[in-house]
């Protein structure tokens, strides 16, 4: 069999997984919301794959369907300013998203690590008393490190391949869903498309939704779910990936062959789980 067939079958199967995987834990309602962000993302990429101007626009309707990713366009589009080209619609478009986030500020408040939280002041009141002098309590462990920890934590778990591979096993986060995202087989096509990103067309926009995505998630109490929108980056790297290793490598054929083999029983055990 000719391995492009190979290729065209891969892809689907590792791509798949995320989005089943949320719909059959969630109900149609509750995947709708999270879905429609991904929408206006798709569509912003099609029409940067066309190289049409404005493909930043799809963009600016993703807090009006999910507030709590108010901050996603803000950070997309000042990233975009900073390292591309600085045009006038650019711009403009951040100082609408920048009105959208005022807009949207008290619903994205109220999810954040930014609240007050009464049981990690306390732990810090009771930590600061293990230190020899004041000034060094206050210097290593005080109430500001809530909101800095909060955000190492959600930035080191959404940066985790356990995250996307293995569902944070075998240590799995409370509040989370902890969805196997990605066939565990798929790490090898993400970190070999990662390794090349270089080389991927999509570089720019996939560098773009990433950044924006894990920014904006980070700063919030739980990111459960919304982390869907990490699925456009993360499959867009694996493609690359699996393109790029396919061209270079022989043998690759078999390592094709061996993900098939490993995916397969993998995606029958999704459905099978949510289906009892």
């Amino acid at each position: 069999m000719n391995i492009r067939n190979f290729v065209i079958f891969v892809i689907p199967l590792g791509i798949l997984f995320w989005p089943l995987s949320l719909f059959l834990a969630n109900t149609p309602s509750d995947f709708l919301s999270y879905f429609l962000p991904v929408i206006f993302i798709l569509l912003s990429f099609l029409i940067y794959k066309k190289q049409w101007n404005f493909y930043q626009i799809p963009i600016l309707f993703i807090p009006i369907v999910e507030p709590k990713l108010t901050l996603f366009p803000v950070v997309f589009l000042l990233t975009d300013l900073i390292f591309g080209h600085r045009e006038k619609t650019k711009i403009i478009f951040l100082i609408i998203s920048t009105i959208l986030l005022f807009v949207f500020w008290k619903p994205l408040w109220g999810q954040t690590i930014f609240i007050k939280d009464y049981e990690a002041r306390q732990e810090v009141i009771r930590d600061t008393q293990l230190y020899p002098s004041i000034f060094l309590a206050r210097t290593f462990h005080n109430k500001a490190r809530i909101i800095v920890d909060k955000f190492i934590f959600n930035f080191f778990a959404l940066t985790d391949p356990n995250n996307y591979f293995f569902g944070f096993a075998p240590r799995q986060i409370v509040n989370n869903q902890n969805l196997v995202k990605f066939p565990f087989f798929a790490i090898v096509f993400v970190f070999y498309g990662l390794f090349f990103i270089r080389k991927a067309e999509n570089k720019k926009f996939i560098t773009l939704v990433f950044l924006s995505s894990i920014i904006s998630l980070s700063i919030l109490s739980i990111f459960d779910r919304n982390d869907f929108v990490l699925w456009i980056p993360m499959a867009l790297l694996f493609i690359h990936g699996v393109n790029l290793f396919t061209k270079k490598y022989k043998f690759s054929f078999w390592i094709l062959v061996l993900f098939i083999i490993f995916t397969i029983p993998e995606l029958l055990r999704i459905v099978l789980q949510y289906s009892r």
